[in-house]
């Protein structure tokens, strides 16, 4: 795993834990609106590189979820591997 998805999941991480400390706060209530955006965005990401990751091998399932967590920084990964073969 990259050092950007380490980072990336550290980040969800502590949204998630404003989120269920910090609920009623502002910073409770920011951290939501932005884990909800990210959700969005990253179904729409899924949906759209499902070929790609159909396409890719291996697990679509762990494609998709990889899509879902990282978006674009997964996406880069298959494109490479596709490029290499």
């Amino acid at each position: 795993m990259s050092s950007a998805k380490k980072v990336l999941l550290v980040v969800y991480a502590v949204l998630a834990g404003f989120v269920l400390l910090q609920g009623d706060t502002a910073a409770g209530v920011w951290s939501f609106r932005l884990l909800s955006i990210l959700v969005i965005v990253h179904l729409l990401e899924t949906a759209v590189y499902y070929n790609l990751c159909k396409e890719a091998g291996g697990s679509l399932a762990n494609n998709l979820l990889n899509v879902f967590l990282f978006g674009v920084l997964h996406v880069n990964e298959l494109k490479a591997a596709k490029q290499k073969n």
